[in-house]
């Protein structure tokens, strides 16, 4: 092998250690939208449910449950020690294809489960696609020990809960997306009166009341500015006792985690920013479940870290990078050790 050629494939090699110092690039976070705004509380609503960001694994055992229900606050999530019955409860269906549309389920694409999933596959790409039915807001739950509970999802938040499929525990498909109910016993709206007869004078007008405005409630976040993929913490008042609060971001509505007030009917939350929302300026607002007040606050989103690095040099360290020395320091020894293995057949063949 000649000078050259030694001295490219250590370099090769060298680049090699190099690279593995450097960090994993991120991905998208799992996120689930909904095709209505708002749900009937006492007739059934049929929904298109849309997720994307989620992970894909080809040929994999199982793959994401799709339900409608209620989640505790805090670590709900299977992954994170929850249980059904327990951290969060569900509509019952059954599994089958022809099921009532109260759950569904995504299979990996080419599972070997594939072929009872009755809510598609779930794309290379992470996204899926499934209509299902919400029968309204109140319903039943059976935990693992049979015991019934019920929920009225116009007292606590209700939504689309996704979790791993036939018993495969997987965090990053699990996600909790609120879903808004209309008030119970809204009266329908009025029907407006005939058209007078040609000629005839319009009929007087009878007073109607004016749509009452929206229950307000007032917010403050400890800072206006955070970087995307961090956490404001927001106070508020107006909201009724011990109630949940959706939390939403941006004009897009993008659900955050629910907050829920104390008995003054205050908040104090933490809210996390989703580390691929854009920068720019956004409104988060909170909208108590059974009150429906509503209170808002301006927040500007700044591009993450890892972006902005990636979009312009970092400026040289002043101090030692001991990643670059390692990196350094692996290709000396591969380089040693070619030069000592080409003397070494040299005296073989000597």
């Amino acid at each position: 092998m000649s000078r050259t050629a030694r001295a490219l494939s250590a370099l090769a090699v060298t680049g090699v250690a190099l690279s593995a110092l450097m960090p994993a690039t991120a991905v998208a976070a799992a996120r689930v939208s909904l095709s209505v705004s708002v749900a009937d509380p006492d007739y059934a609503t049929a929904v298109t449910v849309r997720g994307t960001g989620f992970q894909s694994i080809a040929k994999a055992h199982g793959g994401v449950y799709v339900l409608i229900g209620w989640v505790a606050d805090g670590a709900w999530q299977p992954s994170r020690g929850g249980a059904a019955g327990a951290t969060y409860r569900y509509i019952q269906d059954s599994e089958a294809r022809d099921n009532r549309g109260y759950q569904r389920f995504v299979a990996f694409p080419g599972s070997d489960t594939a072929s009872s999933a009755n809510g598609g596959t779930v794309g290379a790409d992470g996204s899926w696609s499934a209509e299902m039915i919400i029968p309204g807001a109140r319903f039943r739950a059976v935990d693992r020990a049979g015991n019934t509970s019920e929920v009225d999802c116009t007292k606590v938040t209700c939504g689309i809960i996704t979790i791993g499929a036939h018993g495969v525990v997987n965090p990053t498909n699990e996600t909790f997306t609120p879903i808004r109910f209309a008030a119970p016993g809204a009266p329908p709206a009025a029907t407006p009166p005939p058209a007078p007869a040609p000629g005839q004078a319009p009929p007087p007008q009878q007073g109607t009341p004016a749509a009452q405005p929206a229950r307000a409630a007032t917010l403050t976040a400890a800072a206006g500015v955070v970087e995307a993929g961090g956490t404001v913490a927001v106070t508020g008042t107006g909201f009724a006792a011990d109630e949940q609060v959706t939390v939403t971001l941006g004009a897009s509505k993008l659900f955050l985690a629910p907050a829920k007030s104390d008995a003054a009917g205050a908040v104090n939350h933490t809210a996390t920013i989703p580390a691929d929302v854009a920068a720019g300026a956004h409104t988060i607002e909170f909208t108590g479940a059974s009150s429906g007040a509503v209170g808002s606050v301006p927040l500007t989103v700044t591009a993450a870290v890892a972006e902005k690095a990636s979009e312009a040099p970092a400026p040289p360290s002043e101090g030692f990078d001991w990643r670059w020395a390692a990196g350094i320091g692996a290709g000396a020894v591969l380089i040693v050790g070619a030069i000592l293995l080409l003397r070494k057949r040299k005296k073989v063949h000597s």
